[in-house]
């Protein structure tokens, strides 16, 4: 899943916070991001903060049921 440009950073962190399992931010060069670790929300959100439509990388989800959560802040794959 690829964020929405004009994502809420806040509310889409706090929808990480209630996933059952682990979700990732992967970035283009294959760094990995654990969003539910306080560091790494820091690091995203450092990152993401007036860069996110030149940020390139995707969100993974461990449990396939957390995607509902975190579909609000994504775009729609075509």
């Amino acid at each position: 899943m690829r964020l929405n440009p004009n994502v809420n950073v806040p509310a889409f962190l706090e929808a990480v916070r209630s996933c059952r399992g682990e979700v990732s931010f992967v970035t283009s060069e294959g760094d990995i991001l654990n969003l539910k670790s306080a560091l790494s929300q820091f690091v995203f959100t450092a990152v993401v903060a007036g860069k996110l439509t030149e940020l390139e990388g995707h969100i993974t989800v461990q449990n396939s049921g957390d995607e509902e959560l975190l579909y609000p802040y994504c775009m729609r794959e075509s």
